[in-house]
């Protein structure tokens, strides 16, 4: 009988561990089409439809609410969040209950024998039914605990405010892109209605000049050579095209837009001037090293470094411990069946002592480790304001250089369009001359990007935030009218100012 019954244990246990056997389970077709078709679905789904043409600040308002670069980085710093709450209840005193029933198939009985003779002494007895109930409620709190996921919870708060700082990285990384998608954008929509005209002309000269070259009505070289500017010219204008086709697909994955929805950009009556930034280099690097979200992270992650050296010190010390419980008990043998039960327990690890001063070393080369790792993070956002602040100058100057020759250049084109000319010659310096027109325009408008694109690269190093407190509940329209407000104030240098230094205080000296 007992046999059977240990036969039949091991058994049930075999079964049980074979069930615990887990194999690697591809995800299967099916499953992955729909899934493919829900995030389709949802990619773009609440949001607000494009019923106007954009503007630089209604694109940047969109790529703000609906980004989701920028959506996921709010909801690290929600996730974030909410791991505090986890590390605030984690300092708070353990409350258990348990509950459970103990059955036998016989009573356990005992007898008791003398020490010295080992003679039984007594009949056997039993003070335990066979079956009875177990209930406890037990209130324990260890202070070695609470100090230890005090710190956690520190350093959980430093790991919302680092959340935020990558939040706002992620912000001006976003008003960096979309200024030079948007502009790249512009000037497509700009020049393709003239590119393609162009284009065709030179397709359709070439292929004249085969038809020539085939007939032999003009010396065989000067055909040759004809066709080879023209290529030439084809090619250049293809690249051209073939640049400013990428353009819009870009802004539209900034601004989560339906790659083949058909929005246009709103156009300007007249192309706008690049502002001139009346900031200098030096006030550029102050606020860069206040304002850069890497510094600020920096600095978090050192508090979190140094509440590590003292969560290790914590570890080191005894550990108090303060039961304090409730019990139930059904059986029957026991006088009482509850009671109230408390203690106080203490522990030392002993191998901690032996191991602290090196984890103590660990944790100090961790807060120095820190501290050097944002000395050269300031470093490297000196250099980057400076390198942008130069390439900002740089694109300005070039931007009017090709203002001029962009003048000159349309102005040759129409001289060259107004002459009236039959041969192959004539036409291809036409051709030359809108092509060259084309080119000045675009390389025109390309620095005119540039200045901007500068302009979001000193940004992005200084770590400006245009947008504060949370913006689900605001329409675009909204938002981009308070972009416009924030960024034009910018343009024109008005910069935010750093804080005022604390007044140094005097101390008194008493004889």
């Amino acid at each position: 009988m007992r046999y059977s019954k240990i036969v039949a244990s091991a058994s049930l246990t075999v079964l049980l561990l074979a069930g615990c056997n887990i194999n690697p389970m591809p995800i299967s077709p099916d499953e992955r089409l729909s899934s493919m078709w829900q995030d389709q679905t949802e990619m773009y789904a609440k949001q607000e439809p494009i019923t106007r043409p954009l503007t630089f600040y209604d694109a940047l308002a969109r790529a703000l609410k609906y980004n989701f670069d920028h959506r996921l980085a709010l909801m690290e710093a929600v996730l974030q969040d909410t791991q505090l709450e986890v590390a605030t209840v984690n300092m708070l005193p353990k409350l258990t209950a348990n509950a459970g029933y103990s059955f036998r198939e016989q009573k356990l009985g005992s007898s008791s024998a003398d020490f010295y003779t080992g003679q039984q002494t007594l009949r056997s007895s039993t003070s335990q039914d066979a079956s009875h109930g177990l209930a406890d409620l037990t209130f324990t709190w260890n202070i070695l605990d609470f100090g230890v996921s005090y710190f956690q919870a520190k350093q959980q708060a430093d790991r919302i405010l680092i959340a935020q700082e990558r939040r706002r990285k992620v912000v001006n990384n976003l008003i960096k892109d979309v200024l030079q998608a948007y502009w790249g954008a512009s000037i497509a929509e700009r020049l393709l209605p003239g590119l393609e005209p162009v284009l065709k002309e030179a397709e359709h000269a070439l292929e004249v000049s085969r038809t020539i070259e085939g007939d032999r009505l003009q010396p065989i070289i000067a055909v040759l050579e004809y066709q080879r500017s023209l290529l030439r010219i084809i090619d250049q204008l293809k690249k051209l095209r073939a640049d400013l086709l990428v353009a819009k697909p870009k802004l539209a994955g900034l601004i989560n837009a339906p790659l083949h929805t058909s929005f246009t950009l709103a156009k300007p009556e007249k192309t706008p001037e690049p502002p001139e930034l009346n900031t200098n280099v030096a006030d550029l690097e102050n606020l860069s090293l206040f304002y850069r979200s890497d510094l600020r992270e920096e600095i978090y992650q050192e508090r979190i470094s140094r509440a590590d050296v003292y969560k290790e010190m914590l570890k080191v010390l005894p550990g108090l411990t303060i039961p304090i419980g409730l019990n139930f008990d059904s059986n029957h043998f026991l006088v009482n069946n509850f009671w109230l039960e408390a203690g106080v327990r203490t522990s030392v690890n002993l191998v901690n002592l032996i191991a602290a001063p090196k984890i103590w070393k660990s944790a100090e080369t961790q807060v120095e480790v820190a501290k050097i790792r944002r000395k050269a993070l300031s470093v490297a956002a000196v250099v980057q304001v400076n390198v942008g602040y130069q390439q900002y100058i740089k694109a300005l100057d070039s931007y009017k250089n090709a203002k001029e020759l962009s003048k000159i250049d349309a102005g040759i084109y129409t001289a060259t369009a107004n002459q009236a000319a039959s041969d192959a010659g004539s036409d291809l310096e036409r051709i030359h001359a809108a092509t060259a027109a084309l080119a000045s325009q675009l390389e025109k408008e390309q620095n005119l990007a540039d200045v901007y694109g500068a302009l979001g690269n000193i940004y992005a190093s200084i770590g400006l935030d245009p947008v504060t407190g949370g913006i689900e509940h605001i329409t675009v329209r909204a938002l981009a009218v308070h972009l416009e407000k924030t960024l034009d104030s910018w343009y024109k240098g008005y910069l935010p100012k750093l804080p005022s230094p604390p007044k140094p205080t005097t101390a008194a000296f008493v004889n």
